[in-house]
């Protein structure tokens, strides 16, 4: 399911090699999202995948849906001086921690949660205080996980919550092979309380795979005092939740509905260019004779034998309207999931919009803004253990993302045309009040 998100993310190029002379490849996964048809001849299935326009719909909602919930950063409450230095790189490379949260938020919304360790870099014997860590410019950061990175882990019951007790991490990185080159090496990361350590998986001269543990990428994990390690004694790794929860790690992508919708209008509108690509001319039909070549042209002379014909054949109009029918259908319901007339008001169809389905992605995100905010601030408190800090913060994020529907003005001829100003009125009115629960009353 994860992959099937994050290709439908990325779009095309995920199946398609868009090389730098200007070809293009399929890849060996293209059939996986534009399946070929039976008799379909490679080379034809080739042409048919290149000619294929792929609408990028879900990747847009998921831009705008986070775009709303980021559009006035993370606020931060109570953080102290010391995070807040680091909040302007707080990824160890230069990405400050509105950029970073907002990326993190990105793949917890499409893939349904998502993960980050809040490591610190590897020990110094000559840092032996907070002092000689500041000046050195050593810092906590926060490196992102995505859900298929995390292969497995272990929890346990304490204090009737759920605690992570082992989880193995699956990384990879480029090193030096030969004189020029470069070799990917992929490493498993094991995280317990209190320590790590780094394997990798080599293939034996037997044909089996060995797992070989590398110890000077292993080691304890926790802060450094006076150059003594004291283990945690927990893991600083966090789950944070884009989704349904469904259990420890586990959820339910909310717009998964969405990427199989574009997908579909995918290759339905493969299949309905097809048809009007080749319908677009109509076909020569003969009868009688021998099956010989038929030259057609001007100045040619058609030799129709004694009881045989000659015609043409068009298509049926009817058919390529209703398949026209069928792309539109997808892409309003694509519309309704992806909410367009949210975030792009010169795009939104004023007819379709209604305060149900304004009520239904604000309660959506507000939703996915509270569970994101409450993942952040788990990550400032591990940060701040990095630190010896009791305390990192809290984190807010936007959840009133209908307070400015009142000077759009598109959308309230929307709402005039459709006898809902009232209802309009009265729910922003009952938003400055505080009341969540709201009766709307559609007037006739």
């Amino acid at each position: 399911m994860w992959r099937l998100l994050e290709d439908v993310y990325t779009g095309d190029r995920a199946w398609l090699d868009y090389r730098a002379d200007g070809t293009i490849e399929p890849r060996q996964n293209a059939q996986r999202y534009l399946p070929q048809l039976p008799g379909e001849e490679a080379s034809e299935y080739k042409l048919r995948l290149l000619q294929s326009h792929f609408d990028d719909r879900f990747a847009q909602s998921c831009r705008d849906f986070v775009g709303l919930v980021f559009n006035k950063g993370v606020r931060l409450e109570g953080m102290p001086s010391a995070i807040a230095t680091h909040w302007t790189n707080l990824d160890g490379s230069g990405l400050a921690g509105d950029r970073l949260c907002g990326h993190i938020g990105m793949a917890a919304l499409r893939l349904g949660h998502t993960f980050a360790l809040v490591d610190h870099p590897e020990a110094d014997d000559s840092i032996v205080s907070l002092a000689d860590s500041l000046g050195a410019g050593r810092a906590p950061y926060w490196q992102h996980f995505k859900p298929f990175d995390v292969i497995n882990w272990r929890y346990r019951r304490v204090g009737g919550r759920n605690v992570l007790s082992m989880a193995v991490l699956k990384y990879s990185q480029l090193l030096p092979d030969g004189p020029y080159g470069e070799a990917e090496q992929t490493f498993y990361l094991q995280l317990t309380p209190g320590r790590f350590d780094t394997f990798v998986v080599v293939r034996t001269s037997s044909g089996k795979f060995e797992q070989i543990h590398i110890a000077e990428r292993s080691g304890p994990m926790g802060r450094r005092l006076r150059g003594v390690v004291q283990p945690f004694d927990h893991i600083p790794l966090v789950c944070l939740y884009g989704g349904d929860r469904t259990g420890f790690f586990s959820s339910n992508p909310t717009l998964l509905s969405l990427a199989k919708l574009n997908l579909v209008h995918y290759q339905v509108s493969s299949d309905h260019h097809q048809k009007m690509h080749y319908c677009s001319f109509p076909t020569p039909v003969r009868t009688g004779g021998q099956g010989e070549a038929l030259t057609l042209g001007p100045r040619r002379i058609v030799d129709v034998p004694l009881g045989g014909g000659f015609g043409w054949s068009e298509p049926n109009s009817q058919s390529l309207a209703m398949s026209r029918i069928e792309v539109k259908d997808i892409e309003s319901a694509m519309d309704f999931l992806g909410a367009d007339y949210l975030v792009k008001p010169s795009d939104r169809q004023a007819a379709s919009t209604t305060m149900v389905q304004a009520k239904k992605i604000e309660s959506e995100l507000y939703l996915f803004a509270s569970d994101f905010a409450t993942g952040i601030t788990e990550y400032l408190r591990r940060h701040a253990q990095w630190l010896g800090l009791d305390y990192g913060g809290t984190a807010t994020l936007e959840t009133n993302f209908f307070d400015n529907l009142a000077s759009d003005p598109q959308l309230l001829l929307a709402y005039t045309r459709l006898h809902e100003l009232q209802a309009l009125r009265g729910y922003l009115k009952t938003r400055r009040r505080g009341i969540e629960s709201v009766k709307l009353t559609c007037v006739a």
